[in-house]
């Protein structure tokens, strides 16, 4: 797998994370702390148990990414029980027709990056009806034997992965967020209400 697609990726969903946190007001505003990325002002967290688990997910992305076995990221804000409220999906999927030429330099993939988080700031009046006591939930979408070697991995082993049945939920409402490339892989980000 390209490294850079891998950085770059978790470097997104790193953002896309903790930009959902700030919007979604789950965690009190006070938090976090502004920073530049993708040439706009983004939203970052400075708890240090919030900014470990999103570390410690990233780091299970990366691993399931090296080995091309992600097809889906989804980053659920829950309520009571920690049923999911809502949820903000990413699908990936591979590219068969990808050009190495084309955005060589990923200026193409950072606007595409910066339009992805510009959608989510004017997306927040979805977001107001919320339960107090809300939190999150990061879950991965990947293969069997991609999960058993994720829970061999020594750089792993203080976080282990809980697998859930395949469960399928209806959403009452679906919000397209925005579809985009990096590099050879598409993504396909929403929204389910």
């Amino acid at each position: 797998m390209d490294s850079c697609f891998i950085d770059v990726t978790v470097e997104f969903l790193s953002v896309a994370f903790h930009n959902i946190l700030y919007y979604t007001s789950v965690y009190p505003r006070s938090i976090f702390e502004t920073r530049r990325k993708y040439s706009m002002v983004v939203y970052h967290s400075t708890h240090p148990e919030v900014n470990q688990y999103i570390d410690l997910c990233l780091k299970s992305v990366a691993e399931c990414l090296k080995s091309g076995q992600l097809s889906r990221v989804v980053f659920a804000v829950t309520g009571e029980s920690h049923h999911p409220v809502i949820k903000f999906t990413f699908d990936l999927k591979k590219s068969d027709h990808f050009d190495e030429t084309v955005d060589a330099y990923l200026v193409q993939c950072e606007q595409n990056l910066r339009a992805f988080c510009l959608s989510l700031s004017s997306l927040t009046s979805k977001f107001k009806e919320l339960p107090e006591d809300s939190s999150f939930t990061i879950h991965l979408h990947t293969n069997e034997s991609n999960a058993v070697a994720l829970e061999t991995n020594p750089d792993l082993e203080d976080f282990p992965l809980v697998e859930v049945k395949e469960q399928t939920q209806e959403a009452e409402r679906i919000i397209p967020i925005r579809q985009f490339s990096i590099k050879n892989y598409n993504f396909d980000t929403y929204i389910g209400l």
